[in-house]
């Protein structure tokens, strides 16, 4: 049944077919993109909740390695046991340096550093970064009390010399003497700018908030600067981060309502949270629908507009032309088809053109066939008439330059008569290589004249090949395509190099410049510069054969070509004919 239907029938069908399975893929498409969203952003606050937990971590693993170093090294513990003559020494100050140098490097590698202090085991201080001031003597007790365990401290205030007062978290750590493991030589605190801390952090997004708790409460690291330090103002979130079991946690801040994941973290009394802003993802999955709405829209849309230009171009197309056969049938000659483009569909319209017009050709009698080959004829005969004139023409106007005096006009118009006069040639189609370098010489003259300093050139040719005969105006289009595609736009002058010479019994033709080269010719715009080329080989190979015809060869610089052609004596050359 379906090899009945027409193309309109069919297309129709194919139509339904296609875009209703899209519509209803679609639809389903658009209800389901909110559950998932919905359960795409929750599993990705807890990722970044691990996320920035590790980035956490890691910062602690840094800062307390680098407590750990200085148990080991050398210069370390120089400073930590030096007495106080020691300190004025060489190699207490060689150590010095070195100490300063490694926090230095710290503090520029890591920007959350806020300051370092050293305490050696006689009382002496060395301090390098931000200048603070602040009661740390808790901190102290804690640190002896760990006895060499890594301490880590809530936020607590301190003074800055720099700025006004701030808040600080730091690790406090007694360095023991590594040979004696029991003897204290010296305390280090190393602080950290929970601002900057937080900035290490990977924030969630515009949809919601990152922040750490103490186990008291009390906001460690939040993006909010002036809530470091103090209790968080909401106590009911406070309470389910210290002691909830629940897995999420909701709670109100102003108009936004917030969804809240938390995690301890590990070797630590701080819980890390998470509080994802519900009405900003119910507004970011809006306007996802609403984009996938448009997104089906479109499609839709496009899905009718292919349609529609596909009846047009193809369809409409294939039915006028079978109309069209079908007024050939009954015998209306006349018949034919518009043609408006390059496709297979507008071949075959050309193609029924064409042989519409032959079938006419056919049906018309001799008679008519042959009074038009006489007015072609004598068309021809018309043709032959103005090259004569116009050299004659030209002949005149070069000695009415010379009796002017105008020596350079002159001479270019011989040069242009030497071109006329070879392309006439009585239709000749052979002439010497003494006349084809004559021609081509002029040629370039002409071509020099017009370009100015742009153009230069230089021909050599054997004195034994010059009698020898060649087909007419080989050389010429191998100048002009070197002018057309190689220095065109140069930024340089432009250089045609021209060699004849003879070789194994062939006449050899170089042709070389020093222009863009065949690929540059190309990305510069230039796609038809291997035309001339081509049908130049082709017309010598069919005149000659193999192994005649046109070499490209390689160069460095620009462009050359190869003529290879038989040796041709004045009587071979009217063996093969005009």
């Amino acid at each position: 049944m379906l090899k009945r239907w027409g193309l309109k029938r069919k297309f129709i069908t194919f139509f339904l077919a296609l875009t209703v399975p899209i519509l209803v893929i679609s639809i389903l498409i658009y209800y389901q993109t909110g559950i998932v969203l919905k359960k795409q952003a929750v599993e990705e606050a807890t990722e970044r909740l691990n996320r920035n937990e590790q980035n956490l971590l890691d910062v602690f693993s840094t800062v307390e390695t680098m407590s750990s170093y200085m148990i080991y090294d050398r210069n370390f513990r120089e400073m930590f046991t030096a007495t106080e003559e020691e300190i004025y020494q060489p190699e207490y100050r060689e150590a010095m340096e070195v100490i300063k140098g490694y926090f230095t490097f710290q503090l520029i590698s890591n920007p959350y550093i806020n300051s370092i202090s050293l305490i050696s085991k006689d009382g002496h201080l060395v301090e390098h970064g931000e200048p603070v001031k602040g009661n740390e003597s808790k901190l102290d007790q804690a640190a002896k009390d760990a006895n060499g365990s890594a301490v880590w401290s809530d936020p607590y205030q301190v003074t800055s010399s720099w700025n006004d007062d701030k808040y600080v978290i730091s690790l406090s750590r007694l360095i023991n003497d590594m040979n004696n493991i029991s003897e204290q030589i010296g305390l280090v605190r190393i602080r950290l700018d929970p601002t900057a801390l937080y900035n290490q952090m990977e924030v969630p997004s515009q949809r919601g908030e990152y922040f750490i708790f103490s186990d008291q409460g009390e906001v460690i690291l939040h993006q909010d600067a002036d809530l470091i330090g103090k209790q968080f103002p909401d106590a009911g979130l406070t309470d389910w981060v210290t002691e909830g079991k629940e897995d999420f946690f909701s709670y109100q801040d102003g108009d936004s309502h917030y969804l809240v994941v938390k995690n301890q973290l590990a070797n630590t009394d701080w819980f890390s949270v998470t509080a994802i802003d519900e009405g900003k993802l119910v507004a970011d999955l809006t306007n996802v629908r609403v984009l996938i709405g448009y997104l089906i829209g479109i499609l839709l849309l496009a899905g009718m507009l292919f349609f529609l230009l596909f009846y047009h171009s193809t369809i409409k197309r294939v039915i006028e032309l079978t109309n069209q056969t079908k007024q050939v049938a009954n015998g209306d000659f006349t018949a034919s088809v518009y043609v408006d483009s390059d496709d297979e569909i507008g071949k075959l319209g050309l193609r029924f053109n064409k042989m519409v017009k032959r079938i006419q050709r056919h049906i018309e009698t001799e008679y008519k066939l042959k009074i038009k080959q006489r007015e072609s004829e004598l068309k021809a005969l018309q043709n032959q008439i103005n090259p004569h004139f116009l050299y004659n023409t030209l002949d005149m106007i070069r000695w009415n330059a010379r009796f002017e005096n105008a020596p350079e006009t002159g001479h270019l118009i011989e040069r242009l008569s030497k071109i006329f006069r070879m392309n006439l040639n009585n239709g000749k189609t052979w002439v010497r290589f003494k006349e084809e370098i004559e021609y081509s010489q002029a040629y370039l003259e002409l071509q020099k004249k017009r370009l100015g300093e742009q153009l230069d050139y230089h021909i050599e040719i054997d004195h034994d090949l010059k009698d020898y005969y060649v087909m007419k105006q080989v050389i010429q289009p191998l100048m002009e395509n070197s002018i057309q595609h190689g220095i065109k736009n140069l930024p340089r002058q432009g250089i045609i190099r021209v060699h004849c010479y003879q070789r194994n019994n062939q006449a050899v033709i170089d042709v070389m410049d020093n222009g863009w080269g065949f690929s540059e010719a190309k990305k510069n715009g230039e796609e038809h510069a291997g035309f001339a080329l081509k049908n130049l080989h082709d017309r010598i190979s069919i005149v000659f054969g193999k192994p005649y015809g046109l070499i490209l060869l390689d160069t460095d610089e620009g462009a050359a070509v190869r003529l290879l052609l038989p040796l041709l004596n004045e009587e071979k050359s009217k063996e093969l004919g005009d």
